[in-house]
């Protein structure tokens, strides 16, 4: 019967090739907490940064909106002008 090791080691051919799999994997292992922080640190300051540009946004938006009314209270006011004209003229015809 042949023996069958319990770990089979990486084996690709190349010498240091398993040296080279584990310098990678400590790097990743080395860089993944570091990459991990920074990018909460993007989003926290991409979060904090976004208010001032909302609260411009909205301020923009609620300005449009008042322009809207303004223009349809004064084409509203404008349509019941002519309702009471074309009204007072069938009157007195």
């Amino acid at each position: 019967m042949t023996d069958v090791p319990d770990v089979i080691a990486l084996q690709i051919g190349l010498p240091g090739t398993q040296e080279l799999v584990i310098v990678f994997l400590i790097l990743i292992m080395l860089a993944a907490p570091l990459l991990l922080v920074v990018g909460l640190v993007v989003l926290l300051l991409r979060w904090l940064s976004g208010d001032d540009e909302t609260d411009e946004r909205v301020a923009e938006l609620e300005r449009e909106v008042e322009r809207l009314r303004h223009q349809q209270s004064s084409a509203e006011s404008d349509d019941d002008d002519e309702r009471r004209d074309r009204s007072d003229d069938a009157s007195r015809s």
